[in-house]
């Protein structure tokens, strides 16, 4: 979405929606716009999708951590199975709060170091981050780790190191690989942890993106706020729509599909992704809130991204490997739909943009 469009179609809203009443503000609904103080979406999609989003996947990242230890302790087909479980969990939870990639996320480059692409393979089974002979490769723990490149920090180095092609248990690579992978998880864990409590805490991010206030610290208008979240909304589905047409392509071509190395976890990433993407958009509730005549356009944004997501969960994971023309067909519909999303969010903004400038007449 073009920003310019969206800041002004946004502003549009706030300044309809604003009373100041002494030194400070009163909200209240927009009339030509909006049916609700804009307080209320921003309060919706932090309580609704945000904060469980990001408790989520700092659930699923202790599991991981906890299943790594134990494997490694214990390698068996039941420590193994834990690992792997644990880890698709992580993956989706992680997919599911990609887009939302502003606050918290920039901090330290939280986002970019969970979710980098590993190091271009050496042409090996194994990865250019762990020796082949099994001597030391990374670094010496956690906090030395976390000054590394994002390449080496994130899950897709957890899937290179223990789950695309694990070592033999015994062996001295699975000795170095354990201890590697064990600070990975670790590193995983802090950071969705530190991701979590920055959303979840009194005072903290979440506050300020439900409550704008001119003594907010990010937020000191409504403006800001709701331009931030819809903002996210965008560019996660136009990021999305553009890994679904490099999907087929890099994938015929023999190219790492990103940010993963195999296909399955891929489409377990973008299927969460994109459910996500719904979810996050119908708990900011734009269709209810908004008038006649801009409700069409939430309409038409809520009803594409809702088939975007439902024509990827026609595809198995498992049959991602080599996607068959239907699969192939049900990641072309999702392109589309996403990219409607998009388009419809645009004219969204440009509508409520010449509403306001009417007024101003």
């Amino acid at each position: 979405m073009a920003s310019g469009g969206l800041s002004r179609a946004l502003v549009s809203i706030a300044v309809a929606a604003c009373v100041v009443v002494g030194a400070g503000v009163r909200v209240e609904p927009a009339a030509a716009q909006l049916n609700r103080p804009v307080e209320s979406t921003l309060s919706a999609v932090v309580e609704g999708y945000i904060r469980p989003g990001y408790a989520a996947l700092a659930d699923a990242s202790n599991s991981l951590q906890a299943a790594t230890v134990r494997y490694c302790a214990n390698p068996s087909d039941t420590t193994r199975a834990a690992v792997d479980e644990s880890f698709r969990r992580t993956v989706q939870a992680l997919g599911a709060v990609a887009f939302i990639d502003f606050g918290p996320a920039g901090i330290n480059r939280r986002l970019e170091r969970l979710n980098t692409p590993a190091p271009e393979k050496d042409g090996e089974e194994n990865p250019p981050i762990v020796a082949g002979d099994g001597s030391q490769a990374g670094p010496e723990d956690v906090g030395a780790l976390a000054q590394e490149p994002p390449q080496i920090q994130g899950l897709p180095a957890f899937e290179r190191l223990l789950v695309a092609a694990p070592a033999e248990p015994g062996s001295d690579r699975f000795a170095e690989t354990c201890r590697f992978a064990g600070l990975v998880a670790a590193n995983v864990r802090a950071i969705a942890t530190a991701l979590d409590s920055d959303w979840a805490k009194d005072g903290g991010y979440g506050d300020w993106l439900a409550a704008p206030a001119p003594d907010n610290p990010v937020y000191p208008k409504v403006e800001l706020a709701l331009e931030e979240v819809l903002a996210a909304f965008v560019r996660g589905t136009r990021a999305a729509g553009d890994r679904l047409q490099r999907f087929t392509a890099d994938q015929a071509a023999g190219a790492a599909l990103g940010p993963f190395d195999r296909s399955q976890l891929v489409m377990l990433y973008q299927q969460a992704e994109v459910r996500g993407l719904g979810q996050f958009f119908q708990a900011v509730d734009l269709v209810d809130a908004t008038e006649p005549p801009y409700r069409v356009h939430a309409e038409r944004v809520a009803a594409s991204i809702g088939e975007a997501s439902a024509a990827l969960a026609e595809i198995k994971v498992e049959d991602s490997d080599k996607p068959s023309e239907q699969t192939i067909a049900a990641m072309t519909r999702a392109r589309a739909a996403l990219m409607e999303a998009g388009d419809s969010a645009e004219l969204l903004s440009a509508e409520l943009a010449k509403a306001h400038a009417s007024d101003q007449r």
